[in-house]
């Protein structure tokens, strides 16, 4: 059955020569759509977040005209739910662009947009996508896919290897606590068989192997750190500059000011990537005591009395800028090119 199609007036200019902008709000189970023309209609559905909804959308865009040639897409990154679609709309040449909710809710403040719906949200995307012609998206390789696979099963582990030691800590009958050390001997080893799977993965794949080799040369960043951030982080040509590499992990500082009387501290925004921003917690520790550039960092942030954990958020972006600079030159690291400011 072909979705229904509704009309709204506001033609916006745009700097794209395509004829039209597709948004979609992602969901686990559905996709909210909305197409946008020239003359500012909206023809929205909704159809299935899967292979059969996904093929419904390209019947659905073929009817209305709206081929690969003369259609951008827009869509949020939405928890991995959206690398199905826009891996199947990229396959059939449309140019597809994934970006950070925090751009669309910006985007909907500066419309005052005050409507949340899915529906809206499709509409409020699809404008976005028009107006900003945002970077294109490109999926990660087959190499780097598999690197992301092993890194967050490992990741995964380790979660729980904490949560089963948290409980082992707790348990008082001897039957229980047995019972926890065994579960605990198996997540050791399954980590190990993992890391083992991971340094063969990166040895087997040259360009892996050469990023990770770069990111190892920092203080602080051994290979399993490394092989997260070239699965995570991907291609550094994806971003502009090390700050929208650490704003695309959630490192950068979120200030709350307003007028006289809201002036709270600054904070991490944790708006994006959590298993690359997890994956500086401890590197950057340790680089708080061995890397120069980020001890320096953190000693003039402790001189001007920032308190501990600003110190370490700080020094958790200060690594990641670093990280990013390493494999942009694809140059070792040089502590003179990193100083701690």
């Amino acid at each position: 059955m072909d979705p229904a199609f509704t009309s709204m007036e506001e033609a916006p200019s745009s700097s794209s020569n395509l004829a039209f902008s597709l948004g979609i709000d992602v969901g686990k189970e559905a996709l909210e759509v909305a197409l946008r023309g020239e003359e500012g209609a909206i023809a929205r559905a909704t159809v299935a977040n899967d292979s059969d909804g996904h093929d419904e959308l390209l019947r659905w865009l073929s009817g209305r005209g709206a081929g690969p040639e003369e259609t951008s897409v827009c869509m949020e990154a939405s928890g991995d739910f959206e690398k199905v679609i826009a891996q199947r709309l990229y396959e059939e040449d449309y140019r597809v662009s994934v970006v950070n909710p925090r751009r669309i809710k910006g985007y909907a403040s500066s419309q005052l947009q005050r409507t949340k719906t899915d529906s809206a949200d499709a509409a409020l995307i699809a404008r976005f996508g028009w107006r900003e012609t945002p970077r294109p998206w490109e999926p990660p390789t087959a190499a780097e896919s598999r690197l992301q696979e092993l890194t967050r099963a490992r990741q995964a582990l380790k979660k729980e290897k904490t949560r089963t030691q948290n409980r082992l800590d707790e348990a008082e009958d001897e039957a229980v606590r047995r019972a926890h050390r065994g579960l605990l001997e198996e997540i050791e080893r399954q980590i190990e068989d993992l890391e083992e799977e991971i340094e063969e993965h990166v040895e087997e794949n040259p360009k892996l192997e050469r990023q990770c080799s770069l990111l190892e040369t920092i203080p602080g960043v051994g290979l399993q750190t490394a092989a997260i951030v070239a699965g995570e982080l991907g291609s550094p040509e994806r971003f502009e500059s090390a700050r929208q590499a650490a704003a695309y992990a959630g490192l950068v500082p979120r200030h709350r000011k307003s007028g006289t009387s809201v002036r709270g501290s600054p904070q991490m925004s944790k708006v994006g990537n959590g298993r690359l921003r997890r994956a500086m917690y401890f590197p950057a520790m340790t680089a708080l005591r061995f890397n120069s550039a980020v001890k320096a960092f953190g000693e003039r942030l402790k001189k001007r009395g920032k308190k501990k954990m600003v110190v370490i958020g700080a020094a958790m972006r200060k690594l990641l800028h670093i990280c990013y600079g390493v494999l942009k030159s694809g140059r070792p690291f040089d502590p003179s090119l990193h100083p701690g400011t």
